[in-house]
């Protein structure tokens, strides 16, 4: 048997079509048939009823539906599982990253494109992680490197000496809100006592979090929310705001393509908004020669492409803490 062959049945049990299933698989129609037929042989058993349109399951078919499912998760599992055993290389030419949550998915794919251009290809294994978590993990020697955000008044309170930094961008968070038929937001701050926006927040101890309450103690003016959801992940959060739940503060950078598409405006003036340190860290004591190269590359480096965000990098390589 084939997992192949669990894929095709699963397909065609979702999708009850022949046709569909194939298109879907990308494979001919004819090719799926002789799959479905393979598997129902290997098996003893038919598995579609083929008198009927649309494509029908037998009793077999719909038992095995649940059996096919869970054969395919145990086989993705374990070639997971020991693909996690087996390293990318030498342990010494791998740059483990840790990354701020919207940082993997925003920042950090073009940055590490543009330093495989400049520098050259890396073998990177990448954690993404909540900024506390992921300087724990640097103070613990689990990475080499962290990527994350930092604000003058919520600093990563590390030792310049022992960690240092570099400055890679800046970028603002600020609330926004899905639009009205006018592009007007639907939710626009500070809202009132009688009417409280529905508020889309991050889990308590999120770094976006805290930078949000941070906001919020300093708000220029009475405001009215009613906690709705809460999560951890800012993507998350973006659905929700996207999907018209109400209010919450995203990263510019997690919103480009949906400002861009009209799908969120902003829904407060500049006042509920703070800016965001984009920044790296190292611990000056990881005895790994390629970290040391790629900062000092990074440290002298003053080619505006090498940074994601379009800001010039920090000359020196090494700063004070806020």
């Amino acid at each position: 048997m084939e997992l192949k062959w669990l894929e095709d049945f699963l397909c065609l049990a979702e999708t009850r079509s022949f046709s569909r299933a194939a298109g879907d698989r990308h494979i001919t129609q004819s090719a799926l048939s002789r799959r479905i037929m393979a598997l129902e042989e290997w098996l003893g058993i038919s598995l579609v009823d083929r008198s009927v349109h649309p494509a029908t399951l037998t009793t077999a078919g719909w038992l095995f539906r649940r059996l096919a499912a869970d054969l395919l998760r145990d086989a993705y599992a374990a070639r997971a599982l020991l693909s996690s055993r087996q390293p990318l290389g030498d342990k010494d030419k791998v740059i483990r990253f840790s990354v701020a949550h919207t940082l993997v998915f925003t920042f950090f794919p073009t940055w590490l494109k543009s330093l495989h251009e400049r520098f050259g290809v890396l073998s990177a294994c990448v954690h993404a992680v909540n900024v506390p978590e992921g300087v724990q993990q640097l103070v613990d020697d689990d990475c080499d490197i962290l990527l994350g955000y930092h604000h003058q008044h919520l600093p990563i309170l590390l030792d310049p000496n022992g960690f240092p930094f570099l400055m890679l961008g800046v970028e603002r968070i600020l609330p926004f809100s899905a639009p009205d038929k006018h592009g007007e937001p639907i939710f626009r701050l500070p809202g009132t006592s009688g009417k409280p926006l529905p508020f889309m927040a991050y889990s308590s101890g999120a770094f976006l979090g805290n930078v949000v309450e941070m906001i919020l103690l300093n708000a220029p003016q009475p405001y009215a929310l009613q906690r709705c959801f809460e999560t951890h992940m800012s993507e998350a959060l973006k659905a929700m705001v996207v999907a018209g739940h109400g209010v919450g503060w995203l990263p510019e950078s997690c919103v480009a393509d949906e400002l861009s598409a009209g799908t969120l405006v902003v829904a407060g003036p500049a006042a509920w908004a703070t800016s965001l340190d984009i920044r790296l860290y190292r611990s000056a004591s990881t005895p790994k020669p390629l970290v040391d190269e790629l900062w000092s590359f990074l440290s002298r480096a003053s080619d505006p492409k090498l940074m994601a965000a379009g800001k010039p990098l920090e000359a020196g390589g090494r700063g004070t803490q806020s």
